[in-house]
């Protein structure tokens, strides 16, 4: 059986639960869906505690929220399904050989992902950094995520044997948004677990507008930093296998440091600005968080200001 295990924050999963009982139900497969509700807006909790009616789905809604990587554990712990299948709420799934796809490669690997893919180019400009940063640098085919297999992991779309995931689980040392994936990532590789990219994506559909995306960017880069506290015998490989990191190491050591620190501190209202109009350059995007991470950098990443 496969335990589908969807954590919710403020959006209706209504359609991607009906498709994938639907897909379920064609290929005659055992599957439960798990939904936690991560303290929602009482509109999307009333809605989405709806599904609870339907035939194998637990629903279940938390009254603060407790974060990416704690709810998703919590979600692996209530599963009774030998292969846990996680899905962010955000997506739809448009593919009917979706799970049966997934189901075909049980048997090739422990850890099976999916990959990720948009829909079309959006009208509101409002909403473009976020679609235009997923277009050019999350929607990869299998054979360039196989290449660098741990580097190209994704939490929202993925399929995990159930031992394998509880000798690793999600590391609730990482609070808040971004990279708890990279850090599961990390995990799979320290422990030799093999992975394997196949092409089944799920669209996303959750497009945050500009300003919230540069928030969740900021918080990102942040947790990008933590991770080198959490595995700190992994710092050097950390900073080779993240791209991010690995260009930001490269320009500290050709003497970039500061002049990318006086760039967060004089242009940072220029960079927002521009990112947020209605043609927004990735690349600067890049040289922002490479100037936020020069900001709360100390040597050797053991103290960071935040």
């Amino acid at each position: 059986m496969i335990s589908i295990c969807i954590p919710i924050y403020n959006f209706d999963v209504t359609e991607l639960v009906d498709e994938l009982l639907k897909q379920a139900n064609h290929i005659n497969y055992p599957v439960e869906v798990l939904l936690f509700d991560d303290h929602s807006q009482a509109f999307f909790r009333q809605r989405n505690s709806l599904l609870a009616s339907r035939s194998n789905v637990n629903y279940l809604d938390f009254d603060f929220n407790i974060g990416r990587s704690k709810i998703r554990n919590r979600l692996a712990d209530i599963a009774t399904g030998q292969w846990l299948l996680f899905l962010d709420c955000d997506v739809i799934v448009d593919d009917p050989d979706y799970l049966k796809r997934y189901i075909d490669n049980l048997s090739k690997a422990k850890v099976i992902c999916g990959g990720r893919k948009y829909g079309p180019k959006p009208f509101r400009n409002e909403l473009l950094l976020r679609w235009k940063y997923g277009v050019a640098r999350e929607c990869k085919t299998a054979f360039f995520r196989q290449v660098n297999p741990y580097s190209s992991f994704i939490s929202g779309n993925f399929l995990i044997e159930y031992d394998t995931f509880h000798k690793i689980r999600f590391n609730e040392e990482l609070s808040g948004y971004g990279h708890e994936d990279t850090l599961l990532g990390l995990d799979l590789k320290k422990h030799q677990v093999e992975i394997l990219h196949i092409d089944n994506p799920t669209v996303h559909l959750g497009l945050d507008p500009n300003y919230e995306f540069l928030v969740k960017t900021e918080q990102g880069v942040l947790n990008l930093a933590r991770i080198l506290h959490i595995m700190p015998c992994m710092r050097r490989e950390i900073e080779k296998s993240i791209k991010l990191l690995s260009v930001f190491r490269f320009l500290r050591h050709i003497g970039m440091l500061y002049p990318l620190r006086w760039v967060f501190k004089v242009l940072t209202p220029v960079i927002k600005n521009r990112l947020c109009n209605s043609n927004p350059p990735i690349i600067l995007l890049d040289i922002y968080k490479l100037s936020l991470l020069a900001k709360v950098y100390t040597p050797k990443w053991k103290k960071f200001e935040y």
